[in-house]
C-alpha cells in the first residue's frame, strides 16, 4: 500500500496501526489509548472509521508530528477516505 493512496477500509486500519506504533515510541498514550478505543466502539465498519477519523482530527497536530514526513497527506487520505465511505 503506498501511503499516500488510501483506497480500501483496511489501508486505513494499517495506518492506525502504524500510528499506534509511533504512539508507544514517542509515549503519547493519550492518542493511543483512543485509536485503541476507536477501533473497538461500533457495531459496524462504518461506525469504527468515524471514530478514526473523530480521533485522528481531534488529535491532527500530534499525529501529524509522529508521523513526521508525509503525516499530514497521509492523514488527509485517511479523511477524504473515510468522508467518500460515509457520502461526504
Amino acid at each position: 500500500m503506498d501511503k499516500l493512496n488510501i483506497s480500501e477500509a483496511n489501508d486505513v486500519y494499517q495506518f492506525v496501526e502504524r500510528l499506534k506504533v509511533a504512539c508507544r515510541k514517542h509515549n503519547a498514550l493519550r492518542l493511543f489509548k483512543e485509536l485503541d478505543d476507536a477501533l473497538c466502539l461500533g457495531s459496524s465498519g462504518l461506525e469504527i472509521l468515524g471514530a478514526i477519523r473523530q480521533a485522528i482530527l481531534k488529535n491532527r497536530g500530534e499525529a501529524e508530528r509522529l508521523l513526521c514526513e508525509g503525516g499530514k497527506e497521509e492523514i488527509d487520505g485517511v479523511v477524504a477516505f473515510v468522508d467518500r465511505a460515509f457520502g461526504r
